[in-house]
């Protein structure tokens, strides 16, 4: 077999039995005990010397493994091959019964035809009301600034490209790629938009007397996020929060971030289509 491949990095769900015991399973079947290293999503952050010399991160578990990795992974620019473990698998590429044939075809250099998918992400950057940055996160599906344990409505004023667009009285507001469209967004009523569409999407959560129509925004759009009353809130990039809350005055500034997460892929690119509504667990009637 020949392959240009260095080494091959397994990262699996902790929670998961079965996703350590495929881990082990795959490096023993494929004869990689010598060419691999292996690490819990959760401390994935102790192999970061590995990653120079890394060229493929095999992910076992679900979307939310994927999420977790990319915490660590993001500015390492070394792809996934994500086996799916967890329900929905938007993110997925392989089943665990095909997972050695995958594997296998990715190694294989003279036969694999397989293709990388790059996906957007987004940054956020959290300033006071005296413009000193404080915090900052990223994420591959969504930024959501939401309202802690108070009932109280957030107002958050949203200015796209210096241009004020609305105040949302809402229960949140959040910021999503394409390929967070299918998640958080689609639940709060926002569009899905093809995840190969470098495109945001901004809008409310339980939006009361404002805009809640999601708005779909270029990918080089500016958002501003000014937060103007007293309620309780928070933000979070994929659902990993920042500790601190955020004040009246202070602002979140969100943009295209230089990062993108890579995907292996050997299907076919108008997959996406044909797989949406079983992934979504959608009954097609005709």
């Amino acid at each position: 077999m020949k392959s240009s491949i260095q080494q091959i990095g397994f990262v699996y769900n902790a929670q998961l039995p079965e996703a350590i015991e495929l881990c082990n399973s795959l490096i023993k079947d494929l004869k990689l005990s010598d060419s691999s290293w292996s690490s819990s999503a959760e401390l994935l952050v102790e192999k970061e010397k590995e990653f120079s010399h890394t060229s493929l991160i095999i992910v076992l578990g679900g979307d939310g493994t994927i999420l977790r990795t990319l915490r660590v992974l993001a500015f390492h620019k070394i792809p996934m091959l994500s086996i799916n473990l967890g329900r929905v698998g938007f993110m997925s590429e392989l089943e665990v019964s095909s997972a050695r044939t995958g594997i296998k075809k990715y190694m294989n250099v003279e036969d694999s035809e397989h293709w990388l998918d790059e996906r957007m992400m987004i940054d956020a950057a959290v300033f006071h009301e005296n413009d000193e940055k404080y915090a900052e996160t990223f994420a591959l599906n969504e930024i959501v600034i939401s309202r802690g344990q108070n009932a109280r409505l957030l107002h958050v004023e949203a200015i796209v490209d210096n241009a004020k667009l609305t105040t949302y009285r809402a229960d949140g507001v959040l910021a999503s790629t394409a390929t967070g469209s299918t998640g958080y967004a689609m639940a709060a009523g926002g569009p899905i938009i093809t995840p190969r569409s470098e495109s945001m999407v901004l809008l409310p959560i339980a939006g009361h007397m404002c805009l809640d129509t999601g708005l779909v925004l270029s990918g080089e759009s500016k958002i501003r996020l000014n937060i103007l009353n007293d309620a309780q809130a928070f933000i979070s990039g994929d659902g990993f929060a920042i500790d601190e809350s955020l004040q009246p005055g202070d602002y979140v500034l969100i943009n295209q971030s230089a990062c993108k997460a890579s995907f292996v892929r050997f299907g076919s690119k108008e997959a996406f289509y044909s797989t949406l509504t079983s992934r979504l667990g959608i009954l097609d009637r005709s």
